[in-house]
């Protein structure tokens, strides 16, 4: 069971595929042993992609404010594996991303960008205010912090919806530090993206086509980001409280 749309606020309910692998392609395929073999061997094997993605430079108005931004271990590694009923193992690798991603959006929104970590090093955020300082263990002066996160990967493929499209949805969460490392918001992300699989050839092409539905929910992430960041309640009070007139 996999989402086929997304509303606003979050995922879309799962509704079970009504067509199993062998309707998709076609009785006319099944009277010929050959392409019969093949067909069965093309639903059992699943797909490893590994993501480098790019994403244009948001057009809009930078926020006068320097902002820090700290990325986890857990964000920059990050990997999806799931095993598929009836269509094997996937593998979904967009750790590197991340970083180049969120560095091209967020030096597009604020004037000043400094990379930053926690003075204490761990495995997660600890709860209260977290002290950070540079990456070179400088103490530079920033507005606030960001730390994006992932919180959940979902990907539907073509077989599942009876459509002819590779669906995935990011979900992410980006906390939103004040100056002195106090926990002030946290603030939901969602990128969707698709691709045709009839762009991409016929049987065996399940891997390029995930991986650009994947590009396309990083660029859905990075243009949602740039334009609805200043939206969020939490933003605006804490432009507020830097002296920023929100937009």
């Amino acid at each position: 069971m996999r989402p086929i749309g997304l509303g606003r606020t979050g995922w879309a309910c799962p509704v079970p595929c009504q067509q199993n692998c062998a309707c998709r392609f076609g009785r006319r395929h099944i009277l010929a042993v050959g392409f019969a073999a093949l067909l069965l061997g093309g639903c059992q094997g699943g797909a490893s992609i590994a993501v480098d993605a790019t994403v244009p430079s948001p057009l809009v108005d930078p926020i006068r404010a320097a902002m820090g931004v700290y990325f986890e271990d857990d964000l920059v590694t990050y990997v999806h594996e799931e095993e598929l009923e009836d269509y094997g193992p996937y593998r979904i690798d967009i750790g590197a991303s991340q970083a180049p991603v969120f560095v091209r959006v967020f030096n597009a929104m604020f004037e000043n960008l400094v990379p930053m970590e926690p003075a204490d090093q761990g495995t997660n955020l600890p709860a209260g205010p977290i002290r950070f300082v540079g990456t070179d263990g400088s103490s530079p002066v920033v507005d606030g912090i960001i730390a994006p996160s992932i919180e959940e990967v979902q990907f539907a493929i073509p077989d599942q919806t009876g459509g002819d499209f590779y669906e995935v949805w990011i979900r992410y969460k980006l906390t939103l530090f004040d100056a002195g490392g106090n926990n002030v918001g946290e603030l939901p992300l969602i990128g969707y993206g698709k691709a045709n699989e009839r762009n991409f050839g016929q049987l065996g092409q399940r891997t390029p086509a995930l991986h650009e539905a994947t590009i396309w929910a990083l660029r859905g992430a990075a243009a949602e980001l740039s334009l609805r960041f200043q939206d969020q309640e939490q933003v605006r009070k804490w432009l507020a409280a830097i002296g920023v007139q929100p937009r």
